[in-house]
């Protein structure tokens, strides 16, 4: 009887294992006895919901590589568009060889009195006006008419950039528009006031010499790298564009007086009226003192 029990009790736990292991103990038309693995249906919901992540993944993949693709065509677009500006900005400057001026950056900038490299453009120095020997009502009146032009300039980019017309030909009129009017300026206040104005507020008002060319007129009258050119025919120098501008009036050829400083000491040499043939340095040299 024991023995009866034992045997039926191994059959049930074989019979459980088998349907706990997802299998079905069978007899097939042959009469063999063969085991058939059947999965579950939470194995096969869980392979279809895999396979629809993956999908949806793809997808995904798919439209972020279209976006990517978009956005490479856009800089290459925009890459062609700065190569074209670029191309059009040596074209325009091709051909300067008489009257070369640096770019505008502290490295090209004189020396000031002391020695020292000045800083770049900063506000106006009533101090160093009043110090100079200008009225100190004057003095005030400039700065106050100074700082509300670049207060209007603030406000129109401010404006420009909440409204979207920053990066458009209107700002750069309006801008150019409320810029200083250094003409105007150097009228209205005289020229030692202007030439103050400039180096107190940082700006180049010098035109140095950095190198002369073999040949050329300078040579010949013997101007040196280093030279500063303070006027040409009697007309004060404060930019390589008015010492170029100067140059290409009068008569060709005439003896005209051009002034210079050399080591501190004034010279007058008379040069042909034409191309220099000097390569120039803008430089911010403290003026003389107003008497």
């Amino acid at each position: 009887m024991t023995r009866k029990i034992q045997v039926l009790l191994a059959a049930l736990v074989v019979l459980g294992l088998g349907v706990g292991g997802h299998s079905l103990l069978r007899e097939d038309s042959a009469g063999a006895d063969r085991f058939v693995r059947v999965a579950s249906p939470s194995v096969a919901g869980g392979g279809a919901a895999r396979e629809g992540s993956y999908g949806a993944r793809i997808d995904a993949l798919a439209a972020e590589l279209a976006r990517e693709r978009e956005a490479r065509q856009g800089l290459a677009a925009e890459v062609e568009s700065l190569r074209g500006e670029l191309a059009r900005v040596r074209h325009a400057s091709a051909g300067r060889t008489t009257l070369v001026a640096k770019a505008d950056r502290p490295e090209h900038r004189g020396a000031g009195a002391d020695g020292e490299k000045r800083q770049g453009p900063r506000g106006l120095d009533v101090d160093a006006l009043v110090a100079a020997g200008f009225s100190e009502a004057t003095v005030r009146e400039f700065k106050a008419s100074m700082d509300q032009m670049e207060l209007d300039r603030l406000y129109l980019r401010d404006i420009a950039a909440r409204e979207g017309w920053l990066d458009t030909p209107r700002f750069r009129e309006e801008s150019e528009a409320l810029k200083l009017d250094m003409g105007s300026t150097r009228e209205e206040y005289g020229e030692e006031f202007y030439d103050w104005m400039l180096y107190t507020t940082g700006h180049p008002n010098r035109v140095e010499v950095g190198d002369v060319m073999t040949g050329s007129a300078a040579e010949d009258v013997g101007l040196r790298p280093g030279d500063v050119v303070v006027s040409y025919d009697g007309a004060r120098i404060f930019s390589p564009s008015e010492l170029r501008d100067a140059t290409v009036t009068g008569e060709v050829g005439a003896l005209t007086p051009v002034e210079v400083l050399r080591n501190g000491r004034s010279m007058r040499l008379m040069v042909p009226r034409g191309p220099l043939g000097v390569r120039v340095d803008h430089a911010t040299i403290e003026p003389q003192r107003a008497s």
